[in-house]
């Protein structure tokens, strides 16, 4: 009987709370609203910075960085030329077998002068196997002018700001002068403008030369290369240090780092984005707690005659604080559903549009020519509306509270 009165008794709390929340239908759409805008605002957020964080390493990675590189253990210190790595023909081998690598391209480096007729500059120059070269980097989709390198003598791609610098253009003469491994004899080499290169960064059009490796390789008399890019098979293998990948290069003075290392602003950053995602977050709920605060409040004080005749006819004030717990979650699933509504229709738009910044939106060295595409996640977005639900019901308890903590003469007092 007991378990019956109290079946009844919820049913009928319930059935209140579902009819009351309606009794002031602007001010329970207002609070629907704010409910449903922060929880497509979070929703949006949240592909954003996925899109935005993928789109990021993207860039850095397959631009021309590579997801991994091998260097001479402390080459990336000093950028010492006489740090090349020996054993070539053995280390291509074992790279061209590992499973865990999709590209990899051999780069020999070295700051040099470069001058032409007109004017002087000081670059990096990289020698790089054409073929490689265009699985692991965007070196070959950067030619804006001229032609790739193809393996013949003297050719030379040089960015688009540099060749300003230099007052050059296709088939101009350029001389190399650096100084060579082991010994630091100076030596220099002819070259003619085969291709212009621009890759939308400042640092890299105003600052790269690339030649074929041969002839790198013995311009600066080394028997191999200074650097691998990497491009792997597996994005977690970055992170998955217990692979095989990492303790096959490790020795032999041979140094292994993922991008993380070798580029650790960008990991910064993306861990920055983490927190900027949580101060989104709990601005929006902050949001969400007063307006439904504000909400409850003044359906309690419009009806404080209807709550003293209620607790005085025996309805207990836990029964009370149900009904505006009832409420305030109604309220929380209508808005919830409204906002997956809007905005996983919004999320869907910015993944098959994309967001364009404009041509060239440089941010900490990094430049988007691509629009960011969103990146949706369900069971994200389901985390975050169970979560604003949390909140709207939490919300209502000190409300739920205050409601409970009426006295029945008081309140039958109060006028409307």
């Amino acid at each position: 009987m007991n378990i019956y009165r109290e079946y009844m008794g919820q049913r009928i709390t319930t059935s209140l709370a579902s009819r009351s929340i309606f009794r002031n239908s602007r001010r329970t759409l207002l609070t629907i609203t704010l409910i449903a805008c922060c929880l497509a605002a979070l929703m949006f957020s949240d592909a954003m910075t996925r899109g935005y964080m993928k789109s990021m390493v993207a860039i850095s990675t397959e631009t021309f960085l590579g997801e991994a590189q091998l260097h001479r253990t402390g080459y990336r210190q000093s950028n010492d030329v006489d740090l090349y790595m020996q054993n070539q023909p053995a280390l291509m081998q074992q790279l061209r077998n590992d499973a865990d690598i999709d590209a990899f391209s051999p780069r020999i480096i070295s700051g040099a002068m470069v001058s032409s007729s007109q004017n002087v500059s000081g670059a990096m120059v990289y020698g790089v196997m054409a073929a490689e070269e265009a699985g692991v980097s965007k070196l070959k989709q950067s030619v804006i002018a001229g032609q790739y390198l193809s393996g013949t003598k003297q050719e030379l791609l040089l960015g688009a700001q540099l060749a300003d610098i230099l007052e050059v253009d296709l088939g101009d003469r350029i001389v190399i002068t650096l100084s060579q491994a082991d010994t630091g004899e100076l030596a220099q080499e002819l070259f003619r403008v085969s291709g212009i290169t621009r890759f939308g960064d400042r640092l890299m059009d105003s600052g790269l030369v690339f030649i074929n490796y041969q002839q790198a390789q013995r311009i600066l008399a080394v028997t191999g290369p200074h650097q691998i890019a990497l491009q792997l098979s597996d994005d977690e293998l970055i992170d998955r240090r217990s692979a095989d990948l990492w303790s096959n290069y490790a020795g032999d003075g041979i140094e292994l780092l993922s991008w993380k290392e070798l580029y650790p602003q960008i990991n910064s950053m993306l861990e920055m984005s983490a927190y900027s995602t949580w101060i989104v977050s709990i601005i929006m709920y902050t949001l969400v707690t007063l307006g439904l605060v504000n909400t409850m409040f003044m359906s309690i004080f419009e009806r404080h005659n209807e709550f003293g005749i209620l607790l005085a006819i025996g309805t207990r004030p836990a029964r009370l604080f149900a009904q505006i717990i009832y409420e305030g979650f109604f309220i929380g699933i209508l808005g919830v559903c409204c906002g997956f509504i809007l905005g996983y229709g919004l999320c869907l738009l910015g993944a098959h549009f994309g967001i364009n910044f404009g041509e060239g939106l440089e941010f900490s060295n990094i430049t988007f020519n691509e629009p960011i595409y969103l990146i949706n996640d369900p069971i994200s977005f389901l985390k975050i509306g169970m979560a604003l639900l949390l909140v709207t019901i939490l919300a209502c308890i000190y409300p739920a509270y205050h409601a409970a903590k009426l006295r029945p003469s008081l309140a039958m007092r109060k006028p409307l």
